[in-house]
């Protein structure tokens, strides 16, 4: 019987000759990792769940191993239970192995290398950085908002293909992006055909197909239109949409988001991804009220 010490869940270990690697986490790419004898930390930024490898001895750090002679084992692999890390070396020169980690319910590929020299020493796992809102540059003054104005740039971007060929100075330095991108909701599939930037006043307008995709009566609140990129949400100044949908039915909405509820300028490109955002809620169809039964009449002699 081979008998396998377990690892040091308290004590790191400095090599010069080894190096530390930062990772993005992505569960769709496996992970290239370079090993030795000498112990590699790998963490997570939270707790990793579940731990899997085939022909390695993965144990929880508490007590030494015992295992047969005959099994083929390549790496030795320690996680105690609810940690965020592990601790990985190499058991036989050469070898490969494909280490799985479970992490917030994904799964994590690292592809384990057996290497004589230059392994990593740490390698640490972070969570991809959400983009900013993109910001146009050189912004001119801003008009002072009204609903005046709200409903005339609605107009505007409604009418925009005649008024650019008619009247151009109407919508000149006006930015329009085709999108065309659906976003789904839980009850709602929302069509951004288009987006206009209006420099002048600030404001970027949305035009949106609405589509009720339940077999309900759907009833909207424009008011809680919304827009959303990364981590940043823009509230409607001014919407126009149904206040309901029947099953199945679509039909046209729009709104603009003008500067920031603060009084300052959004800036805010009308190249973004934007996700929109609107308050649903299924109208459920009423139960017909039981007729009352006739109570049966007697005859009077």
């Amino acid at each position: 019987m081979w008998r396998y010490a377990v690892l040091s869940l308290g004590a790191a270990i400095a090599l010069g000759a080894q190096t530390i690697r930062e990772l993005v986490l992505d569960p769709q790419q496996a992970v290239d990792l370079p090993v030795s004898r000498e112990v590699t930390t790998v963490v997570f930024p939270g707790p990793i769940t579940a731990v899997a490898g085939a022909d390695m001895l993965i144990d929880s750090g508490k007590e030494s191993t015992e295992v047969d002679e005959s099994t083929p084992l390549r790496f030795h692999v320690t996680h105690a239970p609810g940690a965020n890390f592990l601790l990985v070396r190499s058991l036989q020169p050469g070898a490969c192995g494909r280490l799985t980690a479970i992490h917030e319910g994904s799964a994590y590929v690292i592809e384990l290398r057996s290497v004589a020299t230059e392994s990593v020493a740490s390698a640490i796992f972070k969570r991809a950085s959400s983009p900013a809102a993109e910001r146009v540059t050189g912004p001119p003054e801003p008009v002072r908002f009204s609903p005046r104005i709200g409903l005339s740039l609605l107009d505007r971007a409604r009418a925009y293909p005649v008024l650019s060929r008619s009247l151009p100075k109407a919508v000149e330095g006006v930015t329009l992006r085709a999108q065309n991108r659906k976003v789904v909701l839980p009850d709602l599939e929302i069509t951004v055909q288009e987006v206009y930037r209006f420099p002048r006043e600030d404001a970027v307008v949305f035009l949106l197909g609405l589509k009720n995709t339940t077999d309900c009566v759907l009833d909207l609140a424009p008011s809680t239109f919304a827009a959303r990129v990364a981590q940043e949400r823009f509230e409607q100044s001014v919407a126009n949409g149904p206040r309901s949908l029947g099953p199945g039915e679509s039909a046209d909405a729009e709104f603009a988001v003008v500067g920031l509820p603060d009084g300052t300028r959004n800036d805010l490109s009308a190249d973004n991804a934007f996700t929109i955002l609107v308050n649903t809620a299924r109208r459920e169809p009423a139960v017909a009220a039981a007729a009352p039964t006739a109570s049966p009449t007697e005859a009077t002699p």
